[in-house]
């Protein structure tokens, strides 16, 4: 018998999924904790974390990531690490990562570029320099260089001063510290969506938010109903693939590429550790059947 445990929200859809496939396997006992409403005993952590052979962390929450580490100290066996997490959740040490890894990988990856980027300290302080600075570079999408807390995520296209003013009246509960920029790419409309899990890599096509808002000037667009489609993952991407696991120590992650119309390459304009695998089927079912095979050699 082998012990599990798993850090996520109880709302979580796809975690819910793959709770009910491992109560069904006999030789994993599960432990669920959700770190949003759940506390740490500080002095028992320690004893108790060796109870586990396995610990998963699906959560921005800090409670996670602090899971993550008390377990890699503990010398206790986790599916994407605590440092490959916390790059995933800072956009700036993870472009810097990814720039290093594209030099040194040249030859796997000529299909693939990462688009140019900035960090600025907070535009709210001094707005009109924030202004003359971008106006040279626009079209701009503005992120927020901390992802761990998702209510506090923002993805922001600016194409003038007028909508620099717009993003900080709106986001600027949120301008207190830097913010991470990327030139936006002239792409083909598309996102082109990559989850990975172990060795198994699979390709999700949908239209890109942005280009729906430019195209149809919405109001409102729900990700969550925008269609998805399959689509065949080439010799190029599973290189990436490769490539960005060996190099990030990620079982299970996801990717997200542009392909640009102006020069035929795709862009990484994105990484997350363990999403949310829409569109997959039975993506539930993937995951689980890796994570009792993972278990198996520990």
């Amino acid at each position: 018998m082998k012990n599990l445990l798993v850090s996520a929200k109880s709302d979580d859809a796809l975690i819910i999924k793959i709770r009910k496939r491992l109560d069904l396997y006999k030789n994993i006992k599960l432990k669920h904790i959700d770190p949003t409403n759940s506390f740490l005993n500080l002095n028992t952590l320690k004893k108790k974390i060796r109870e586990y052979d396995l610990v998963i962390s699906k959560s921005s929450e800090q409670t996670s990531i602090d899971l993550l580490y008390f377990a890699n100290m503990n010398n206790i066996p986790t599916i994407n690490n605590y440092y490959s997490v916390l790059v995933c959740k800072n956009k700036i040490i993870l472009d810097l990562i990814l720039r290093k890894i594209f030099s040194q990988s040249k030859s796997d990856l000529i299909r693939f570029l990462l688009p140019k980027s900035w960090v600025y300290k907070s535009p709210f302080e001094k707005q009109l320099k924030f202004k003359k600075w971008a106006n040279n570079l626009f079209p701009l999408v503005f992120k927020n260089k901390d992802q761990k807390i998702e209510t506090n995520r923002f993805n922001f296209l600016v194409n003038s001063e007028d909508e620099v003013e717009d993003f900080i009246s709106f986001h600027k509960n949120l301008l207190s510290s830097d913010i991470y920029i990327q030139k936006f790419i002239n792409c083909d409309g598309f996102d082109y969506k990559i989850y990975i899990v172990g060795d198994k890599i699979f390709g999700i096509k949908r239209e890109n938010p942005i280009c729906m808002y430019l195209k149809e000037q919405l109001d409102f667009i729900n990700l969550d109903e925008i269609e998805r489609k399959n689509f065949k993952i080439d010799n190029e991407i599973r290189k990436l693939a490769n490539v960005i696991s060996n190099k990030l120590n990620l079982e299970i992650y996801g990717m997200d590429l542009l392909k640009s119309v102006n020069d035929d390459k795709y862009y990484l304009i994105d990484l997350n550790e363990f999403p949310g695998f829409k569109g997959i089927k039975n993506n539930d079912l993937i995951i689980a059947d890796y994570i009792i095979e993972y278990m198996k050699t520990i």
